[in-house]
């Protein structure tokens, strides 16, 4: 079935239009577009033949030289540069092997969990997200968003952001409001 979509495409209108050139429709079975027919002028076979022969050959021009030129055309609309040797790094090259401290990735999710699960009994509002988990001194600092207030459409909530402090062991000592904001006005934290 694609064969016959890809074959019937690639024919064209026999027809000449009004220009004297050969009409650029796709044809239907009978080789004439929806909008001519037998009665019109027609190219002769060995034209179209030619025709064809030439397009297809304009076509495969026309590809070569796009890759390249797309290529050329995106990096110059990237603002990038070529690479040099040097600059490029063969993945092979690249250590699989980093190490990564999974105690702590462990501590930033017991905490987060803490914080999901404590967020909304704790101040008292509806639980909306985890912004922030951060490190401290004497523990962790984590920022939640919670919902004051509810409305139509949600872009108006009022969410209040809060900051939980918690010691090492992801036990909270304390909480307190820093801001509180609309849910659509984004330009307070751009």
């Amino acid at each position: 079935m694609a064969e016959a979509d890809t074959h019937q495409s690639t024919d064209q209108c026999k027809a000449l239009t009004e220009d004297g050139e050969r009409c650029s429709r796709p044809a239907r079975d009978d080789g004439f577009c929806y909008q001519h027919d037998e009665s019109d002028q027609t190219v002769s076979d060995s034209q179209t033949a030619e025709a064809e022969q030439d397009e297809q050959d304009e076509q495969e021009q026309d590809a070569e030289s796009d890759e390249g030129s797309e290529q050329e055309a995106e990096s110059q609309e990237l603002g990038t540069v070529d690479m040099t040797a040097d600059e490029k790094t063969d993945p092979d090259d690249v250590d699989a092997d980093v190490e990564t401290d999974h105690d702590e990735i462990a501590g930033v999710l017991a905490v987060r969990r803490t914080v999901e699960s404590t967020a909304g009994e704790l101040i008292g509002r509806e639980f909306d997200a985890v912004s922030e988990i951060a490190p401290t001194d004497d523990g962790w600092r984590a920022v939640v968003e919670v919902v004051e207030r509810r409305a139509v459409p949600d872009t108006q909530d009022i969410v209040g952001r809060y900051e939980i402090e918690l010691n090492e062991d992801a036990t909270v000592h304390g909480y307190r409001r820093l801001d509180r904001y609309r849910r659509g006005d984004t330009a307070t934290f751009e």
